[in-house]
């Protein structure tokens, strides 16, 4: 007996049949059976008609159907439960056929994306409106997606990060994993992307990346001058002694001290001071173009300059160079008893470095120049080659 539900669909197709409307039809149909379980059939009924083409009767096929349609059932609430899982999911899931069409998105990825499944279905993975990026702004080849990987390896895709410009002109930064998806024979039909924005994460990082470099930096810095302080100095100076002493090359140091500097406060103030002592070091650090050099504040009107493999007589030409350009500034010291400008005295020492020698007795060596030069009456550059030659091994 036909199930009551399905037989007015059957006795609509059965009419159609005998008024010679249709000479075929095939319906699924459920019947239930005398022990009083359903039963589904395929049933085919073809019209058998007379010489002037009037059916005279029908021929019935019954197929039972039932598993197939048991199984059809069971896929289909499996199916139903995937995607409720899928749409539940905390991350975004996106599905590309081997096209690299948009099959399907969830509604975490609609969220991340900005955008409505039904305005990106069949776009492509790498369509220009997209914008995929590297963090830092560049392009990515077609086969270096991911979803390009995935098909073409066939392996899984950890934690690749780029970006991509979301349905409100956003640009937010995804991580991404991606798998491969076959089918009951083991063909490959889809890659499976699982998306997470990590655009705030992404920008807390970069924050907090410049935020520990400030902090290195003002930690290293005079807050003055913003030149090296003594600290960086100390550290600084250890690791280019070590470097030197691996590739044999030598290591210079120059010290400079603003001449009468206590006078020159005494008479103009502590802010002139300041102000004369940010004029030097501008005018020094303009003249340091190597970037290995480093420029520091050694205490109160002294400075140091490390100058990585420099010869004595580079180094001896540099101060020059820079005594030269800090008399051109040509600062009023009326309370010199030198000059009416501020002038500043230098002393250089240059040593190979070597498993006897310490950095300590480059810092001494270039202090007795130094002195040396306030001694023989200062704005003037000295060596400690000129002071004590027998001292100094010099390259």
């Amino acid at each position: 007996m036909t199930y009551p539900e399905d037989l007015q669909a059957s006795l609509s197709a059965f009419h159609q049949l005998l008024s010679n409307e249709i000479s075929y039809y095939q319906v699924e149909k459920r019947y239930i059976h005398r022990e009083g379980q359903l039963v589904w059939c395929l049933l085919n009924v073809s019209a058998v008609k007379d010489d002037e083409g009037n059916p005279m009767y029908a021929i019935s096929q019954f197929q039972d159907i039932t598993e197939r349609k048991l199984y059809e059932h069971q896929l289909k609430e499996n199916e139903q439960k995937l995607k409720d899982i899928l749409e539940t999911f905390p991350n975004g899931v996106l599905t590309f056929d081997l096209k690299g069409s948009l099959q399907y998105a969830n509604n975490m990825a609609e969220e991340i994306l900005d955008t409505k499944q039904k305005d990106i279905i069949s776009r492509q993975y790498d369509a220009h409106e997209w914008v995929i990026t590297t963090i830092e702004g560049n392009p990515i080849a077609r086969e270096n997606l991911p979803v390009s990987i995935v098909m073409k390896t066939e392996r899984y895709v950890k934690d690749y990060v780029h970006t991509v410009v979301s349905g409100s002109n956003q640009r937010k930064v995804l991580s991404v994993n991606g798998t491969p998806l076959y089918d009951h024979t083991g063909k490959l039909i889809a890659a499976l992307l699982s998306i997470v924005d990590i655009t705030v994460k992404k920008q807390t990082e970069s924050e907090l990346i410049q935020a520990n470099k400030l902090l290195k930096r003002l930690a290293e810095q005079d807050g003055l001058t913003g030149v090296s302080n003594r600290r960086h100095f100390d550290n600084e100076l250890q690791n280019y002694w070590e470097s030197s002493l691996n590739n044999n090359t030598p290591l210079s140091l120059i010290m400079l001290d603003i001449d009468y500097f206590k006078l020159y406060n005494d008479e103009y103030g502590h802010q002139a001071g300041d102000d004369c002592l940010k004029s030097i070091t501008k005018v020094i650090d303009q003249k340091l173009t190597d970037t290995d050099t480093v420029f520091a504040r050694y205490g109160g009107e002294e400075f140091a300059i490390i100058l990585p493999d420099y010869s004595a007589e580079e180094a001896l030409n540099l101060a020059q160079k820079l005594h030269q350009s800090i008399q051109k500034l040509s600062i009023p010291h009326t309370s010199s008893p030198l000059c009416d400008e501020v002038t500043v005295s230098f002393g250089i020492s240059t040593i190979l470095p070597n498993q006897e020698n310490k950095s300590s007795e480059l810092i001494e060596n270039a202090d007795k120049a130094l002195y040396a030069a306030k001694e023989d009456g200062r704005n003037s550059v000295k060596t400690y080659m000129e002071v004590n030659d027998n001292n100094t091994c010099t390259p």
